[in-house]
């Protein structure tokens, strides 16, 4: 009888903690909820803060307040910090801006952006002072914008000049056995090189090369504004390794001064006319975007459509998923108040059949109202298929648009699963291709005709879209394309694209052919629910992915791309040769 009642008393004791946990975990629900829909408060005296370290999307999404999750925080968006910044100008409580200088994790497009934003917020007469104990060349490209930069004393500060890093898995795979079966069209189509390949093909290498050019020639510019030093000097300075240390940098006038934080603080003081004692009044992007009014009433709305990530068929939310971006495309379709459409892609590509999809459903909602592309950092392949749906296409310079082509890479693991675990495979079937494809065996010729043959059709299909949208011969586009990546510097000569400009020329675009003057905006995915958000961040998946962050860092990239090879589903692709990470 004692054990029974020790067991009754542990359950008691048990269930009371998870009611207790239950009550504390909806506490702090309600606290977030309640304390993410306040708006923020701008005083006197304020100052803009905006922290290039973050990782910078283009939404912005909300942590959650108060309650201790894996994955759960804050996501700065592009359209906020554009719209704070172009509000602040004419805001007489915001007296300048401040950029914290560091690492960087952001594509060079975005911060372009950025900077350009920055350069129109100096018309106002207002400062921008930019600080860093750190700055590499990224943040050091937007922080040349500013009219004041400061380095820590004892911090460091890059300027070697760009370069392209990919990882290769032939030597991993041949170790495991796995063996690879690349097809692709286009001779720069190297979206199958990391798994058959050790180091880049010529082709591949060729064309990197000069898409790095064009990057290094804006980066250069940008540094030569500020230094007034001319960039065939900056580039051998940068060869040279002569900026190495903060005392080189104010020597060759890549800073104003070197100083520690309480010093800045105090400039800052000056420079808003407080007083030393005084605190100064900092207000993030996010911040003030959530204190700021709509800029109209009107009925006239113009959708902002964002397709950020890899593009992916069926449903999901992190990337860009076929049955769930059609879903929204509709949305904007049924509803009459919208006159125009902004599509804004920042995405390497993906499922070609995905794409197809899209780019069919965006194409009959041309046929309701204008649609005008916006790219960020990324539009190709993929993203530039879709993309061919639009009336017009807008770029920056260093956005990475084209690779026009499709690739299909099929694995083979019956080695490895026979020499290392001793699994072997068989199969009954009624017919020749009954159990293709399968990577339990080698190929057959006819299968690899087959594949090829349906990566030709969909290649064909590709440049039919690119030679319809950009009024171009058959001809002319097997010239552009091969899966061939360009900058978009490069891609206005091209006609790949109508001109440069940002998010905001598109809108001022697509505004113009609704002929609508008065218009609000409204974005598409609409911003998830504090609950949905809540939800999604306890799921298994997120938290698995906000784990593998946490403990990994910077060798998150490696793990994201072995779990590629894991879930390869043999699947034809149309994605950009590589990660490209451009440094």
């Amino acid at each position: 009888m004692r054990q029974f009642f020790k067991i009754l008393f542990a359950c008691f004791f048990a269930l009371v903690l998870f009611i207790g946990v239950i009550l504390l975990t909806v506490t702090g629900i309600v606290a977030g909820l309640s304390s993410g829909s306040e708006k923020k408060i701008v005083d006197d005296h304020s100052i803009l803060r905006i922290d290039l370290n973050q990782e910078i999307k283009e939404q912005s999404r909300e942590g959650l307040l108060h309650i201790d999750m894996v994955g759960d925080s804050e996501v700065l968006g592009l359209n906020d910090i554009v719209r704070s910044l172009h509000e602040a100008a004419n805001d007489d409580k915001i007296k300048g801006v401040f950029l914290t200088m560091g690492t960087c994790p952001n594509g060079w497009a975005t911060l372009q952006e950025i900077r350009d934003a920055l350069l129109d917020f100096k018309q106002s007469k207002k400062f921008i002072v930019a600080y860093g104990e750190v700055a590499d060349q990224k943040s050091y490209y937007v922080g040349s914008a500013a009219d004041q930069i400061f380095l820590h004393p004892s911090g460091m500060i890059e300027f070697k000049g760009l370069a392209i890093n990919s990882m290769f898995f032939k030597g991993a795979l041949d170790k495991l056995e796995i063996t690879t079966e690349a097809f692709h069209c286009g001779k720069f189509k190297g979206a199958y090189e990391p798994f058959k390949l050790e180091k880049f093909s010529d082709p591949n290498r060729y064309q990197l090369g000069v898409l790095l050019q064009d990057m290094y020639a804006a980066f250069l510019s940008a540094v030569s504004e500020k230094t007034k030093i001319d960039t065939v000097t900056l580039a051998r300075m940068a060869n040279q390794g002569t900026i190495r240390f903060p005392q080189d940098a104010l020597a060759n006038h890549f800073v104003d001064a070197l100083l520690y934080s309480d010093s800045v603080n105090h400039f800052l003081q000056q420079k808003i006319q407080v007083s030393t004692k005084e605190k100064l009044n900092w207000v993030d992007c996010m911040e003030y975007a959530s204190s700021l009014n709509a800029s109209s009433k009107s009925k006239n709305k113009v959708a902002i459509l964002y397709a950020e990530g890899e593009i992916h068929d069926g449903e999901g939310n992190d990337g860009i998923y076929s049955e769930t971006f059609v879903r929204n495309i509709r949305k904007i379709s049924e509803d009459d108040n919208i006159k125009a459409v902004v599509l804004r892609v920042n995405s390497p590509g993906g499922s070609a059949m995905a794409s197809e999809v899209i780019y069919h459903e965006l194409a009959e909602l041309k046929k309701k109202k204008p649609v005008v592309i916006s790219m960020g950092n990324y539009a190709a392949s993929g993203g530039y298929y879709i993309s061919c749906a639009g009336d017009s296409i807008f770029a920056d310079n260093n956005t990475l648009t084209g690779s026009i082509g499709v690739v299909g890479v099929m694995f083979n693991i019956e080695k490895m699963m026979k020499n290392k675990l001793g699994v072997t495979f068989d199969q009954v079937k009624t017919s020749e291709y009954a159990d293709f494809p399968n990577m339990n065996r080698e190929m057959t010729e006819s299968e690899r005709t087959w594949i090829q043959g349906y990566l030709d059709t969909t290649y064909v299909l590709f440049k039919s879209r690119v030679a319809n949208a950009r009024h171009l011969t058959m001809e002319e586009v097997e010239d552009l394309a091969q899966g061939h990546v360009y900058s978009g510097k490069l891609a206005l000569p091209l006609k790949l694209i109508d001109g440069f400009g940002n998010k905001e020329r598109a809108i001022a675009c697509a505004s113009g052919m609704a002929k609508i003057k008065d218009y609000r905006l409204v974005e598409y995915p609409k911003p998830m629910s504090k609950l949905d958000e809540i939800l999604q961040s306890i799921s298994g998946e997120k938290r698995e992915e906000a784990m593998a962050k946490k403990i990994l860092g910077a060798d998150y990239v490696v793990y994201k791309e072995l779990k590629k090879i894991r879930e390869q589903e043999n699947k034809i692709q149309a994605i950009l040769p590589f990660t490209l990470d451009i440094r």
